[in-house]
Parts: C-alpha cells; structure tokens; sequence
C-alpha cells in the first residue's frame, strides 16, 4: 500500500482544445492516413511529436506525446457520440421542438476528419429517416447530409 497514486493531469481548457483542433486539422494527412506500413506509421509518430512540440510551446503546458494522442481520440469519440445523438432526436420529433445541433468543437471535428463520420445506411430499415440537413462548417460554405437515427452520409468526402 506504499504505492504513489499517479498523479492527475491539469484538464484541457477550450483554448488548449482548439489550439489540438487546428493543428492536427494541419497535419490530418498524416496523423489520420489509415496506411499501417512502417514509413507511414514512423511518419505518424514524428507528425504526434511535433504536433506535441507545438501545442506545449503555444499553451505553455507540459502535456506528452500519449496525453496529446488521448485528448485527440476523446475529442473525436465526443463529436461522434453528439452527431449520433443529434440524428436519434431527429428521428424522434415528428413535428415537436428541434432538437439542439452539434457543438461548433464537434462540427469542426468533423470537417477535419469528416470520412470518421460516414456510416452505413440500411434501406430496408422501416425506422429510418433519412431528412437533409445543413450544417454550416466553421466558416464553409453549408454541407448537405442526410440522416437517419444511426446513419451519416456525407456528399463531401
């Protein structure tokens, strides 16, 4: 029981959040290619670096190569999860209130890896709703997208 505990980062404040955001969407060539070979994968391990580098130099932060990586797959299972959830209460309303859109963090999550966020869609599934939505993408022009309670199809990608 003499153990130490492993001491708890400092959270992520938006501006840390953002700052993540904008980098990797710079470097989403390399960080999100879904290529394994060893090249790509030593590629991706310098790009995590860098970006690394860059964020603790702008934030004045202390935060390491895995923290960087986690706080990047978090972000997007969030996006994910919001999207998912958004689409379900879609489905849901039948003439009631709106339901809330996305968060602009998770819209622009999705604009940097916008191919994460395609999902299949049944047709012969009788629950489905399939309405046209735009979302207007931090500054683009508006992107169609069609719906259903666990399907997202993009005409961008």
């Amino acid at each position: 029981m003499n153990e130490e505990k492993r001491k708890r980062s400092e959270n992520w404040s938006t501006e840390e959040k953002d700052i993540l955001r904008e980098l990797i969407g710079q470097s989403r060539h390399i960080i999100e290619n879904r290529c394994t070979k060893a090249s790509s994968n030593n590629k991706k391990t310098e790009e995590w670096k860098d970006i690394t580098k860059r964020l603790n130099e702008l934030t004045g932060k202390c935060r390491s190569d895995g923290d960087v990586k986690l706080a990047w797959k978090r972000t997007k299972l969030t996006a994910k999860a919001n999207l998912s959830t958004h689409w379900q209460d879609l489905a849901k309303t039948r003439g009631g209130n709106k339901p809330k859109s996305p968060s602009q963090e998770d819209l622009a999550t999705i604009n940097i890896v916008p191919c994460d966020f395609i999902l299949e869609y049944n047709n012969f599934d009788s629950n489905a709703m399939r309405p046209v939505v735009e979302l207007n993408v931090l500054g683009q022009k508006n992107i169609e997208m069609e719906a259903g309670p666990s399907t997202l199809q993009r005409n961008v990608c």
